[in-house]
């Protein structure tokens, strides 16, 4: 199928699966996107054909009438890119409103994000890698975080908090389900805003995920890890090859033959990165938590950059050949 119409493109996405129709006219899921806009051809949303599997999807929408500028047909190897894209229409849907089953109520921010909820209990049973704090959960399909086990809660709730806002504004998040060859970058535990001791190297994060978990802005895919960072820390030797913070070290209370040295150890602030999960088209953007500075408080910094961060790297797929042939 060479050329489609947008009768014959809003048929077949409401027909299957994107992963399905997409392989039957030999493009990306992502970029099938891409035409769908173009078109102005509404498409399922994230966990439709799910919910359709158990009676929920609700009313499939009407095609909307084809304004003045609207494409009417799409042939492969068009050029599609953000230019062609319009702020999305309020549907409107075949089956009257009583007859809509009724949708859920969004979940709150401060509520568990599906992700973060299918993920909580494999870091909770987790125990420390080789480096003695971040854990090492045995499963390897979960979403993109690196913590200790006094850092987890905090870790968990950001997430959580992060992803909810992502989906509120229209941008799904998930674990890369396989479909694109989409890699994770490398993440480590440092906080860059502090020049690291060479003598005192971190050692590697025990644990990554076997896929990166992905925002998807305007179809663009961008990864997401999130990581409690490493800071040096002033400890004392408290036997048995255990150190604790000088502060919290009462040598009133030991016996036996302690010193005092800097060490690095998880600080309880997370490092947030965002990344290009394409081979050969880079783009990395981090930010890191600081006691005076949550990044609880910045989210809408974060929405803008993602977003500002989805164009420029579709421009650049586009420059390199990615999904624009």
């Amino acid at each position: 199928m060479s050329t489609i119409t947008r009768n014959e493109l809003y048929a077949l996405v409401w027909s299957a699966p994107v992963q399905e129709v997409s392989l039957q006219l030999g493009i990306s899921d992502v970029y099938l996107g891409f035409v769908c806009t173009a078109l102005d051809v509404p498409r399922p949303s994230r966990g439709y054909w799910r919910r359709r599997e158990t009676g929920n999807a609700g009313p499939v929408p009407e095609l909307p009438a084809a304004g003045s500028g609207t494409r009417q047909s799409w042939t492969k190897g068009d050029a599609i890119g953000f230019a062609r894209r319009r702020k999305p229409k309020k549907l409107k849907f075949s089956a009257p409103e009583k007859e809509r089953p009724t949708t859920p109520a969004t979940k709150k921010k401060d509520g568990l994000h599906e992700l973060v909820r299918t993920t909580e209990d494999d870091f909770r049973t987790a125990q420390p890698g080789s480096d003695g704090f971040y854990l090492k959960p045995r499963r390897k399909l979960l979403v993109d975080i690196a913590t200790s086990a006094a850092g987890l809660d905090g870790c968990l709730r950001f997430a959580s908090l992060l992803f909810n806002t992502l989906e509120e504004a229209g941008h799904p998040v998930e674990i890369a389900d396989g479909s694109e060859i989409l890699i994770r970058v490398d993440i480590d535990n440092y906080d860059e805003s502090v020049k690291p001791d060479p003598a005192r190297p971190d050692s590697p994060l025990p644990w990554a995920p076997r896929r990166p978990t992905v925002v998807h802005i305007e179809g663009v895919p961008l990864g997401l890890a999130l990581v409690e960072v490493s800071e040096n820390q002033y400890l004392a030797y408290a036997g048995d090859g255990n150190f604790v913070p000088v502060t919290k070290f009462n040598k009133a209370e030991f016996v036996g033959y302690t010193w005092k040295t800097f060490r690095r150890r998880p600080s309880g602030r997370l490092k947030l990165t965002a990344y290009s999960p394409f081979h050969d088209v880079p783009w990395r953007h981090q930010w890191i938590e600081t006691r005076n500075s949550p990044l609880d408080a910045r989210l809408k910094e974060i929405v803008a950059v993602l977003n500002a961060g989805a164009i420029d790297l579709a421009l650049r797929l586009e420059k390199a050949g990615r999904f624009f042939k």
